[in-house]
Order: structure tokens, then C-alpha cells, then sequence
């Protein structure tokens, strides 16, 4: 049996132990892919997105976010998203951003996307002066593409025609359909999708990012 004074003692110890015994949650930052929009160096950027440093070129990259009506003639460079409107139409113009939104015409302007393109029902581009690391076609969008595209990630909710290098995952949603030629390692077609395209799974040598 434990003398009364050494119990005393060891449920005193005891309590101790189970009030600073607990477990704390942290959090941790996300983490977002940036690519410069001055000399293309990709890298990834931990919390929020803000005005950065690139740190291969040493400039200064801003965060601002822009929607575009009408007539646009100014270039914009932004690590935010540029989102292109039903009306508008790029004449001339170059839009580097890492996230680009497309509803309007930009078969005269140059598109750079370092991360995603969107493209609405009603968009409008050459994807000869395009470039993009992942692309989505939404709904209602009908696309026929006549020079090869690569990517990273393709996402089809819409209609594609077109010949096509992703090095990551081609998603075809319900609703979606792909047709042309595909050459991907990973494809998954939902129920509802459609694919009348010839298919080649696996890595290609021809692959790359924009």
C-alpha cells in the first residue's frame, strides 16, 4: 500500500499532467503556384497572395485584378485575375496574368496565363499566341482549335476539337466532350462525358507546360 503522503503526493502530480496535456491546432499556410510574368521562373508562394519579389529576376510582382469591357489596347502584367468580359475585344494587347477569364474576343491580343485559362461561351482567341499551365473549357463553350495545345490540367465541361498534350489530368465532366486527339497519363471521363478522340496514355516527349 502507498503511504497516504506519497498518495497525496501522486495525485497531485497526476492532476498536472492531464491540465497541461492538450493538443493545439495549427495552421498551416497555403501555398499558391506562381509563375513571374517577367521572366517565367515558376515558383510557389506560402500564405495569401500579395505583391511578391521573384526570386530568380529580383522584379517586383504586383497583385491587382482587372475585368475588361470594350476596347482594350493597354497590356497588363498581374499575378491577380484578369477577368475579359462578353464585350471585350483585344486589339493588340498583351495579358500576362495568373489566372485569365475569357468570355470575349482576343484573336488580336496575346494571352499568357500562368496558371489557369477559363474559357466562356462566346470566347474568341488564336491559341497560336496563347499560353496557359491548366485549362478549362466551361459549359455552353464550343472550341475547334486547329494548332496543337499543351498543357498541365484539362478540364471540359463544354465541346473541344483539338490535338492535345497534358502532362497532368484531363477531366471530362457531364456534359463535356473531347474530340481530336488526346496524349495524357491520367483521363477520367464522368458519367455524361463524351470522348471521340483518339487516345494515347502516357508521358510524351512532346508534353510541356505553358
Amino acid at each position: 500500500r502507498t503511504p497516504d503522503g506519497n498518495a497525496d503526493q501522486h495525485k497531485e502530480f497526476a492532476g498536472k499532467e492531464k491540465i497541461g496535456a492538450r493538443i493545439d491546432h495549427t495552421v498551416i499556410p497555403g501555398k499558391h503556384e506562381i509563375t513571374c510574368y517577367e521572366c517565367d521562373y515558376f515558383f510557389m508562394l506560402s500564405g495569401r497572395v500579395q505583391d511578391t519579389m521573384c526570386p530568380k529576376c529580383h522584379k517586383t510582382l504586383k497583385v491587382t485584378d482587372h475585368t475588361i469591357s470594350g476596347e482594350w489596347t493597354e497590356s497588363i502584367k498581374t499575378i491577380g485575375t484578369v477577368d475579359l468580359k462578353k464585350d471585350a475585344i483585344l486589339n493588340g494587347a498583351e495579358i500576362r496574368a495568373r489566372d485569365i477569364i475569357l468570355a470575349g474576343n482576343a484573336e488580336n491580343g496575346i494571352i499568357r496565363a500562368g496558371r489557369r485559362l477559363e474559357l466562356c461561351m462566346g470566347a474568341r482567341l488564336n491559341i497560336a499566341k496563347t499560353r496557359m499551365k491548366d485549362l478549362f473549357v466551361r459549359k455552353g463553350g464550343e472550341f475547334v482549335f486547329p494548332s496543337t495545345i499543351t498543357c498541365r490540367d484539362l478540364e471540359i465541361e463544354g465541346i473541344l476539337k483539338a490535338r492535345i498534350f497534358a502532362d497532368g489530368m484531363v477531366r471530362i465532366k457531364c456534359g463535356g466532350i473531347l474530340d481530336g486527339e488526346l496524349h495524357t497519363p491520367h483521363l477520367v471521363v464522368e458519367d455524361g462525358g463524351g470522348l471521340a478522340a483518339k487516345v494515347v496514355i502516357g508521358i510524351s516527349k512532346n508534353i510541356s507546360s505553358g
